[in-house]
């Protein structure tokens, strides 16, 4: 799922077209001394209002690209770096849930890195990934991360859902060891699944002469087909997963709380969490 960079990279480049755009759109101002004394007023009211727009417009991109997008980097950067180490070096990392939160972090923390690294290429001058080799590894990498991410919340979407739908089986089941393993194969999953990436893409010369990191166009078919395939196992059916066993989870749970209100003499002490199968409580209609 690498739609998530492929907007944000549009967002970073906007800053080393947007003077381009902003002449272009400027450009019929130039036929004003070809009309008379009395038109050019009309003209001049005609073509100030877009202008201001497109000049506001170029002002909140320009401070978005200069300012927003590295803060929002680096709070990220550093919000993932605290979730893992406290995921792993607490009391929490006796918990498997924290195993799936730690690798998310992980992943989240690497895409940073990539994204970070592009913004220093359009804003900076550091040009390394437009540059062969290193064009197509992040490339690589933030496609592996964007779709790591996605697969390991629907990881920890299904432990959640097996704690709550059938908590006597939640103990083994949901395991550190079984969490390791699955973090695993996520990880092999998404590092084969996307190694197409070092064929696809790769550093092309444009028409004035610069070097750009994009898709090549010989590609360009099958890449297509690959779009939509990503589009399916990265978002649709990710999706779908988690709205459908967030709702069963909402469900049990609206179920477990009709339950202790139409019985106030129950306690929680009553049904341990090992214990309890909440689909055989009694629900009054």
């Amino acid at each position: 799922m690498h739609h998530l960079l492929d907007i944000t990279l549009d967002s970073i480049s906007y800053g080393e077209t947007a003077v381009p755009l902003r002449l272009r759109r400027s450009a019929p101002l130039s036929n004003i001394s070809y009309v008379s004394w009395n038109e050019s007023y009309e003209t001049l009211d005609y073509y100030e209002e877009p202008m201001e727009v497109c000049n506001s417009l170029y002002f909140v991109l320009d401070f978005s690209h200069q300012y927003y997008i590295p803060f929002i980097i680096l709070l990220g950067l550093v919000g993932n770096l605290l979730s893992c180490v406290v995921f792993l070096n607490t009391h929490l990392k006796m918990r498997s849930s924290s195993y799936y939160l730690a690798a998310l972090a992980t992943a989240d923390f690497t895409f940073l890195v990539t994204l970070l690294l592009v913004w220093l290429n359009s804003t900076v001058g550091w040009k390394v990934f437009n540059k062969d080799g290193w064009c197509e590894i992040i490339v690589y990498i933030s496609s592996v991360c964007s779709s790591l991410s996605v697969w390991l919340i629907v990881a920890f979407t299904v432990e959640r859902f097996i704690a709550v739908q059938y908590p006597l089986h939640r103990p083994h089941m949901c395991t550190i060891a079984r969490a390791k393993a699955i973090v695993l194969f996520l990880v092999v999953l998404s590092l084969a699944s996307h190694s197409y990436t070092f064929v696809t893409a790769g550093v092309v010369k444009m028409q004035d002469g610069s070097e750009v990191c994009e898709m090549k166009s010989e590609h360009l078919e099958t890449m297509r087909i690959v779009s939509i395939v990503d589009s399916i196992a990265s978002l649709i059916a990710p999706l779908v997963m988690i709205i459908v066993m967030n709702t069963m989870i909402t469900r049990n749970l609206l179920r477990f709380s009709r339950r202790f209100k139409h019985d106030p003499g129950a306690s929680c002490n009553q049904y341990p969490t090992s214990e309890i199968n909440i689909n055989q409580i009694p629900v009054s209609v």
